[in-house]
């Protein structure tokens, strides 16, 4: 007989323990360093890309995760397996997991953006919900801090402009203090942020937290309309000065039978090419993670948690069910595209953008891609075989011959060389300066919506040069009122006569219960292959309500 290995006597005195303390769990705890610097998040001093899924346990047929308890760990588990197989490293919740539901997400590996359910639609103010929101949160961080897989905290979703102001902005920025002071100190390091509607709260100082986190869907109006989800995105970064990294913790498209606009009544193909045209707007806004929206039908947002209505926001889900008792779901053709999309995510190079003889390289692999090739014109300028999965950074050098409209075709290959994903990023090239044309935009009121009832947006083109118009030019008011976009529309562009300006020009009435506005124009310009949407944006306050939480 041989010798007991001290690895087996080690097995046998962690049985003892167990045994001795009545068989309950013994923790085994592998720590993650989570830091937040250059406006990215680094686990264990690698650079991370939160690839992450909107999850809700209590989401599936007859369940109301807001009214019932629903604990369902054998499900949870296996939708852990599910998302962690399809190369998911997070998920994002929106109200508090429980400790033994926690425990299931750090057993399958995954991360977590923690949300913690503070009602959006309260007074901030108020000391009685100050004081509940408090006991809330110390509460949850009493077990949250005890597992490495929670690596950012969510405490509030989707607050509304008139709620803001009709509670106060001060107040509202002490309520978010308060509660990050107390995630901060009980469970330090770990960043907390809100997910704001990029629509709605682009106004908010998002550099109050420690992330900025938007919600947004681009349902082909708004500022969404004007600039392009990508413009949108990066203008809200540009407003938070880029000082701390962003998350998109909301996107997707409902498959409704029934909506108007792209808000429901999408196929199930325009689901699956929309997700991953967002995803690539996210990638190219500089978001740091993406939490499409989101793993499950919530069959109780239309008030009836045993039937599947047909309203938009019970639809967005990446598996769907085929009826009451179907507790497992199939997933949509979007599930299988995100899947193969993530395998190896491009930050850099980003299309619309514009490089000289060096293009900076940076992607997010998975452990399946074990080679990467970039090709021009069928020609390989760059391939590297990949040593291990995560960030891999280096430079493409390629001198451009003049001004260069380059579709560059990233090919991404597993052990035996077949390819798992290609994707093709348009970008300028170009060693001498490019001359974009100009869309600028002034306003009137142009420092404070009561000094005017009408706004009036005159809007002008310039410095076209070699590019071509390839759109009417979209204009929107967003007035901050709900969840509508606001009046918007579409002009046809003139053409210009011996490169003259072209100037248009739109006004409409501001509402009285206006606080504040973003006004917005944007059009796409074409070089060759290259397109690229420019846009201008101004914002503008009714008088100085915002202090304290906006900029």
């Amino acid at each position: 007989m041989k010798a007991t290995s001290i690895k087996g006597l080690l097995m046998i005195l962690l049985f003892a323990t167990i045994m001795a303390t009545g068989c309950k769990q013994v923790e085994v705890r592998q720590e993650t360093k989570v830091e937040v610097k250059d406006g990215w998040y680094f686990l264990n001093g690698e650079k991370y890309f939160i690839k992450a899924i909107g999850y809700e346990i209590g989401a599936r047929p007859g369940q109301d995760p807001y009214k019932e308890t629903i604990s369902d760990l054998s499900r949870m588990r296996a939708d852990m397996k599910i998302l962690k197989d399809g190369g998911f490293n997070a998920i994002r919740t929106w109200s508090q997991l429980s400790e033994e539901q926690l425990q299931l997400v750090q057993e399958s590996g995954l991360k977590i953006i923690f949300g913690i359910w503070l009602k959006p639609d309260e007074d901030y103010g108020d000391a009685e919900y100050m004081k509940r929101s408090e006991e809330l949160v110390r509460k949850v961080v009493a077990y949250t801090k005890k597992y490495d897989c929670v690596i950012s905290y969510l405490i509030l979703n989707e607050p509304m402009t008139d709620h803001i102001y009709k509670v106060g902005a001060n107040e509202m920025a002490t309520m978010l203090t308060t509660m990050k002071r107390i995630l901060n100190t009980e469970h330090p390091g770990i960043p907390v942020g809100i997910s704001g509607n990029a629509a709605t709260d682009d106004f908010i100082d998002m550099n109050l937290l420690d992330f900025y986190g938007y919600n947004c869907y681009d349902y082909g109006g708004g500022q969404v309309g004007t600039m392009g989800m990508g413009g949108f995105l990066n203008w809200c970064n540009q407003l938070n000065k880029n000082e701390k990294p962003m998350i998109i913790t909301e996107f997707g498209y409902s498959v409704s039978d029934m909506g108007w606009g792209q808000y429901g009544g999408n196929t199930m193909e325009a689901q699956k090419e929309g997700v991953i045209k967002n995803y690539r707007s996210i990638l190219d806004a500089g978001a740091v993670g993406a939490c499409p929206f989101y793993y499950a039908d919530g069959w109780w947002k239309g008030g009836k948690p045993a039937v599947h209505d047909d309203t938009p926001e019970e639809w967005f889900g990446y598996w769907g069910y085929s009826d009451l008792n179907d507790s497992v779901g199939t997933p949509r053709p979007v599930w299988f595209a995100l899947v193969t999309y993530m395998k190896g995510l491009v930050v850099s190079p980003k299309n619309q953008e514009i490089y000289g003889n060096t293009i900076p390289l940076e992607l997010f692999l998975d452990d399946e891609v074990k080679y990467v090739s970039v090709k021009l014109h069928d020609s390989i300028l760059f391939t590297q075989e990949v040593k291990k999965a995560g960030f891999l950074t280096d430079a493409i050098r390629y001198a451009p011959k003049g001004m260069e409209d380059a579709e560059l075709v990233f090919e991404f290959s597993d052990a035996t060389k077949k390819v798992v994903k290609t994707e093709s990023v348009f970008v300028l090239l170009s060693e001498a300066e490019v001359v974009l044309p100009k869309l600028s935009l002034t306003i009137d009121p142009a420092d404070n919506l009561a000094n005017a009832k009408k706004c009036t947006m005159k809007m002008t083109l310039s410095d076209l040069g070699k590019f071509k118009i390839v759109s009417d030019l979209q204009y929107n008011f967003n007035f901050h009122l709900g969840w509508e976009s606001g009046p918007e529309g579409k002009m046809v562009v003139p053409e210009s006569k011996d490169q003259k300006d072209i100037v248009l020009e739109q006004s409409n009435i501001i509402p009285e219960n206006c606080w504040v506005m973003v006004a917005s124009a944007g059009v796409t310009v074409k070089y060759g292959k290259f397109t690229k949407r420019i846009h201008d944006q101004k914002m503008v306050y009714r008088d100085t309500w915002y202090k304290g939480i906006g900029r």
